[in-house]
């Protein structure tokens, strides 16, 4: 990546004094686009960063058409020779050239002042017809917000963040043409409520992105038209997007174009809907007493539904960002989808919902297998476990009061219930473990089950001989992702799965750390000499607990491949359960 940033592109850093303001004229440029890029471990690790600058410069953008503003900062090592290590600087792409414009010194880029100076500076200094921005890092949905700073103790923004330093900067007045997220999971309504406020559209995933993130290349379409509009760039952003990864591509891809003049009335309809699911809850028991194993649905009474009708319906939306049960806290859904969910129970407001979705909503491609609708939510339930400071983070966004009091009741009822609905029941092999002499301290260790062998012999997935766990996360039209929870040179972290028609016992995609809420980008490279150590479950059935049990770590060596043997011959065959309130339990 270093030689090809300095020999291919022609990189040249000049250092201007700055006396004049750059860029002013009486025929202001059509567009101003402003990238912040957090670099964070994706560039100190990978030089992601680095990879997306190249694209910048190969794109041919002419400075007539654009003034590209970057503000390069987060990372502790930047993989190139252009960028320094200690503080963050203020660049223009000039015509296939990387010019230092300004030093800012070693500035906290998860600080809203930070940002909120960029803003300023580039838009008092380089005055356009249009005005872009684009937030360049890793991404955690309405609760986490965006980035991480490396210098800085992985200092973040939060959506309250983002909108002080919008405020602050003048965007209210100066609306943005539009706002683009090359991070995870902030193509959701509680950030284009915010950013409604100051930019025209907005363009963001529901979900994961790959690593690599968008393809710059997209900037040579305003050497053709520069003064394209902001919905228009954005289908072109989706297009290469989508186009750079392929229809065959392993990867989750999704990508929203977001009309921010239509979205209030999404809000308003989530209200709505919320409202008659909030008096359902406060006026019904909050389980029916039947338990149903052999199916997740069950007849609601429509003028009465109860919290086990709804927790039933919020189990089966699309959730985003999901990982094994040690990191799946992020709860976003697709709005589309909850509506869809709820629509034999509340039809007209789920279909007010719908409606003015697909209003909002302007261009949106995916490759995932069920239907998504451009924008997500947050909706409390795999992350139960952290939903009180979850909830008051989102009481402070002030979205709609509804819906908000609607997350905080079916929260309520969540942790309170015993949900005898089972959602989910996986087939788990489970090797006994004799603590001691009593019986009643036998401990059940558990390896996930996914293959059988062509003799009907159970096999069980092993890496370097050590049985593992492997949680599904994600179906796309290519794959099936799983996660298997390890500890990784001391840091806890998912080694990511995939099954695919080529690939049918498993390819090993690479390592998402846990990071918080903020969900990683991409996967990071196992790398010869890693220390690894897997999380296996333990069920004692004497206690009817579920814990972690960590195993003894080992060193990776030239490579890391899954395995399948056969299950050992004192093997048990079971069942663990889930239910609707995401309780654990097992069939014995």
């Amino acid at each position: 990546m270093l030689s090809m940033f300095k020999k291919c592109l022609m990189v040249v850093v000049v250092a201007f004094i700055f006396v004049v303001c750059v860029g002013v004229s009486n025929n202001p440029t059509p567009y101003t686009i402003m990238i912040y890029m957090n670099g964070s471990d994706l560039e100190s690790e990978f030089g992601l960063a680095t990879g997306d600058l190249v694209e910048m410069l190969d794109s041919g953008i002419i400075s007539k058409n654009a003034n590209v503003i970057i503000f390069t900062g987060g990372a502790e090592v930047w993989q190139n020779d252009a960028i320094p290590d200690n503080e963050c600087i203020i660049w223009q792409l000039d015509d296939g050239w990387l010019n230092e414009i300004k030093s800012m010194g070693n500035v906290n880029m998860g600080n809203p002042n930070t940002l909120r100076d960029f803003i300023t500076f580039s838009m008092k200094n380089y005055p356009a017809q249009k005005y872009g921005l684009i937030m360049w890092n890793h991404g955690g949905g309405s609760i986490a917000g965006f980035g991480h700073d490396e210098n800085f103790s992985d200092g973040s923004l939060t959506l309250g963040d983002m909108q002080k330093a919008f405020e602050e900067s003048g965007l209210r007045k100066q609306k943005l043409e539009f706002l683009g997220f090359d991070a995870c999971l902030m193509a959701s309504i509680e950030m284009a409520i915010i950013a409604s406020d100051y930019a025209h559209v907005l363009i963001a995933s529901e979900d994961l992105e790959p690593g690599d993130g968008w393809d710059y290349n997209f900037l040579s379409v305003l050497n053709i038209n520069p003064n394209i509009s902001g919905l228009n760039l954005g289908k072109v952003i989706v297009d290469t997007f989508m186009d750079f990864y392929g229809e065959d591509s392993d990867e989750i891809l999704s990508l929203s174009v977001v009309d921010l003049s239509k979205v209030a009335p999404v809000m308003d309809a989530m209200g709505e809907l919320m409202t008659v699911a909030l008096n359902s809850l406060n006026s019904s028991n909050s389980l029916k007493s039947h338990i149903n194993h052999s199916t997740l649905a069950t007849v609601a009474d429509h003028r009465n539904p109860t919290f086990t009708d709804l927790a039933i319906r919020r189990t089966n939306t699309k959730t985003f960002g999901e990982g094994s049960p040690r990191d799946n806290y992020s709860d976003m859904v697709d709005i589309g989808d909850m509506a869809y969910q709820l629509a034999d129970l509340f039809p007209r407001e789920a279909a007010n919902v719908l409606r003015a979705l697909a209003n909002c909503v302007t261009y949106n491609r995916h490759n995932a297998i069920v239907e998504l609708h451009g924008l997500s939510t947050f909706y409390i339930y795999g992350g139960k476990s952290q939903g009180e400071p979850s909830l008051r983070i989102y009481s402070n966004l002030n979205m709609d009061q509804y819906y908000t009091k609607y997350l905080h009741q079916f929260f309520e009822h969540l942790k309170e219930s015993q949900g005898r609905n089972i959602r989910k029941t996986e087939l788990v092999l489970l090797k006994k473990t004799v603590t001691n002499t009593t019986a009643e301290k036998q401990i059940y260790r558990m390896a996930g089950l996914l293959q059988t062998s062509d003799a009907g012999d159970y096999l069980w997935p092993t890496l370097e001989g050590y049985h593992i766990t492997m949680f599904p996360t994600t179906t796309t039209a290519n794959s099936r992702l799983y996660a298997i929870p390890v500890k990784i040179n001391e840091n806890d972290a998912d080694i990511v799965i995939c099954f695919t028609a080529k690939q049918p016992q498993g390819k090993i995609l690479g390592v998402r750390h846990y990071s918080g809420k903020v969900i990683q980008k991409g996967y990071f490279p196992i790398y010869q000499g890693d220390e690894i150590a897997i999380y296996s479950l333990e069920w004692n059935p004497a206690t009817r607990q579920e814990t972690w049990h960590l195993n003894p770590s080992f060193t990776v060596g030239d490579t890391l491949t899954l395995s399948w043997e056969v299950a050992p011959n004192d093997y048990l065959l079971g069942y663990r359960y889930t239910d609707i309130c995401c309780n654990v339990t097992y069939s014995f």
